[in-house]
């Protein structure tokens, strides 16, 4: 099974505030086509997954959200396929009633990001919200694998602040974005340190040395178990990201350095996080046709690029 944990939809980037669509705007200026996450495109990209965890957006810091009835209606028309996790920011009003109703509104999940919505991770408010998330059986996604807005707030993406939160509430499932970019290391260290810590691909596959140091780092932690896929849509596509993982030794083949064995990747790839992380009932699986497709060890071409 395949199952995306990382894709969005807005109807446009300004949905996101002015700032961070200002960031995506800069960022993808270069790319001869540009991100796409409305509802349409969102579906497209899905059809190479089994199943798709949609994450919400909310920022009282960027004064923006996205529409959460847009999400549960992707979440309809994708005949089980498609979970949505509702996005929490600790510091607006009523934060923990709304992680309280999550379930019974039809979300499987939730989304927080101290750096976007600019909170500590240990502080008063947020705390209350992992704690019911953890008595809810809410799995709380961790990050944002696009473009950063200027007035995030870094100090507080880092992973080490979380592992207070991890010793609280132990049964909570917390899974980091991208491997905690840029702060790697401390990634690794909370992914073997706590059991309920995982991390995802989101966005790092479109950085292929970055991958590969990551996923090297978790071999030698012992934590490849823990790493989850994730294509961190609309700034890359799910067929894409898995092309690029499978493709990743390409740029080591000739060289003395360490090459990730395939059967981790493919672990990656096709594990079941919607029964790891008790999203819901998984869905059958789908035809393998386009992932075997996918899965070679040719180096990934990038756009434009001459075959």
């Amino acid at each position: 099974m395949i199952v995306d944990l990382d894709m969005r939809l807005w109807a446009r980037p300004d949905d996101l505030g002015a700032e961070l669509a200002d960031s995506i705007r800069r960022a993808t200026a270069a790319r001869w086509v540009q991100p796409d996450a409305t509802p349409d495109a969102c579906a497209a990209a899905a059809q190479s997954v089994d199943a798709a965890l949609l994450l919400g957006f909310e920022s009282t810091l960027l004064r923006a959200a996205v529409g959460e009835s847009t999400l549960l209606a992707q979440r309809d028309r994708g005949n089980g396929r498609v979970f949505v996790a509702r996005a929490i920011d600790p510091m607006a009003s009523g934060a923990v009633a709304r992680v309280e109703s999550a379930r019974k509104d039809g979300f499987a999940a939730l989304w927080m990001d101290p750096a976007l919505q600019g909170f500590n991770p240990t502080d008063t408010r947020a705390m209350r919200v992992f704690d019911r998330a953890e008595a809810n059986q809410l799995p709380v996604m961790m990050g944002w694998s696009g473009p950063l807005a200027a007035s995030a707030r870094l100090e507080f993406a880092r992973p080490f602040l979380l592992d207070e939160v991890a010793r609280a509430f132990p049964r909570l499932a917390l899974v980091l974005s991208g491997f905690g970019a840029p702060f790697l290391s401390e990634t690794l260290v909370m992914l073997a340190k706590h059991d309920r810590v995982f991390t995802t691909t989101a966005g790092v596959a479109a950085r292929p040395w970055e991958l590969l140091q990551a996923l090297q780092g978790c071999r030698d932690h012992a934590v490849e178990h823990k790493v989850l896929f994730g294509s961190g849509f609309p700034f890359d596509t799910p067929a894409r990201a898995i092309e690029a993982l499978y493709a990743g030794n390409g740029m080591v083949s000739t060289t003395p350095l360490p090459q990730i064995p395939r059967s981790v990747v493919r672990q990656i790839v096709e594990r079941d996080s919607v029964s790891l992380l008790g999203l819901g009932v998984p869905p059958a699986q789908g035809d393998r046709s386009t992932t075997r497709m996918l899965a070679t060890e040719q180096p990934l071409r990038l756009l434009g690029e001459q075959a």
